[in-house]
């Protein structure tokens, strides 16, 4: 993935994608592998078991003389003929009061019984006129298993590491195609704002000269078209203000947010959409708290602020309500109309090219290309925000849209 192709932030953010897909990876296998290990090792030691069962039955049933056993196995008989004890027989066995029991009752008993040497199997019954107990150690079985679960342990740990090294291989060649396809965002970006740049600035400085003429006229409808061509020039500012955001946001390097008052930039966006909303016969009111201090991009906030009161004043039928909300670590634009209301299909509200509106009757040239709510998406997302869409609290009809950003902190005197 070449570095070149995106900024330090993106980079960084494809970067621990890669990482944390390589530790799910390896986090997936090692799960997996401790399974299998559990399955392996209580299979194992269930067979050994079953083993020293076998190997105790068959010497307390077959054992002629303490010498007939197999190796690892030790036998006491008792009989008409007294105790007899097989060689080097642990200190402290065989049992004689179980013994004396079984030969009482006649019934087997197996028991584990704790000596001065350690813990062994003992398995004590029963035949014709004799008594037999046999002894068994375990502790072989126990270095097996121990063995088994060592190697086990070291071949997993050797699989888990390279499954996340593999895991985090094929995830850095996955991103690539993201990376390719920011970079092809980032020019297109880049291209369309330097293209649109030129003719707005010549937009811009023919109404430099004409506001020029008209300020050598001092007729009142001189006076009328110089406030127009004022605000003119005001709009041409703010549209040049969002190419130079756009070529900003196209370009490679990263670039901080600053402290800004998201209150103040609410009350101008209000200001500059209330002739819109005055033509469309909705009334727009604006409240809240009057500041709200956050960390962001003043010209993308205010493109997503006027996103969103643009897609209200579309929809609303009498009223839009903006409202500036301030918490403990978030601040927020709440923007509700009293429009039709969320479709039941509404999932993909903030994906680009969603728009389902039809051409406006009373602007039938004005098309929707649903890109406006997705651009407020991706400008809440890299600023560390959000911004949700659901009906309005208090139950009457139409769509409440929150943006919300993280809070400036206070600045140390």
């Amino acid at each position: 993935m070449s570095t070149a192709l995106v900024t330090a932030a993106e980079r960084d953010l494809l970067r621990r994608t890669s990482r944390r897909l390589g530790l799910q990876t390896g986090a997936l296998v090692m799960a997996c592998l401790l399974l299998v290990a559990v399955v392996v090792v209580l299979v194992v030691a269930r067979a050994f078991a079953e083993e020293d069962d076998r190997r105790l039955e068959s010497a307390v049933t077959t054992a002629e003389h303490v010498g007939a056993v197999e190796p690892g196995v030790w036998v006491a008989i008792e009989s008409a003929r007294g105790l007899e004890v097989s060689p080097a027989m642990p200190e402290g066995l065989p049992d004689l009061e179980l013994m004396a029991q079984v030969a009482r009752t006649g019934h087997e008993v197996r028991e584990q019984v704790g000596v001065a040497s350690g813990t062994y199997e003992v398995l004590t019954g029963r035949q014709a006129d004799r008594v037999v107990q046999a002894v068994l150690d375990p502790s072989e079985r126990r270095e097996e298993l121990a063995l088994l679960v060592l190697a086990l342990s070291v071949a997993g740990g050797v699989g888990v590491v390279l499954a996340t090294v593999g895991g985090w291989w094929f995830a850095r060649r996955a991103v690539r195609p993201t990376a390719q396809a920011l970079a092809m965002q980032r020019r297109f970006v880049a291209d369309a704002g330097h293209e649109l740049r030129t003719p707005l600035t010549l937009l811009s400085t023919r109404a430099q000269l004409l506001r020029r003429r008209l300020a050598q006229s001092s007729s009142d409808d001189a006076r009328g078209i110089s406030e127009d061509v004022d605000g003119l020039l005001g709009d041409t500012a703010a549209l040049t203000e969002v190419l130079d955001d756009l070529l900003v946001a196209a370009d490679m390097r990263s670039v901080d947010p600053v402290a800004m008052d998201l209150a103040a930039v609410v009350r101008e966006v209000v200001e500059a959409a209330r002739p819109t909303a005055d033509e469309r016969g909705v009334r727009l009111r604006g409240e809240g708290e009057p500041t709200a201090p956050v960390m962001a991009t003043p010209a993308a906030v205010r493109r997503a602020v006027t996103a969103l009161v643009d897609n209200a004043v579309d929809h609303a039928e009498g009223e839009v309500q903006v409202t500036v909300l301030l918490g403990r670590s978030t601040a927020s634009v709440v923007v509700e109309d009293d429009g039709p209301g969320l479709p039941q299909d509404g999932a993909d509200l903030f994906e680009r090219f969603a728009s389902r509106r039809t051409p406006d009757a009373a602007a039938p040239a004005r098309r929707h290309y649903g890109l406006g709510l997705a651009l407020v998406a991706e400008i809440a997302a890299q600023h560390g925000g959000d911004v949700t869409a659901t009906g309005r609290e208090d139950g009457a009809r139409g769509t409440r849209l929150m943006l919300t950003l993280p809070v400036a902190a206070p600045r140390r005197r």
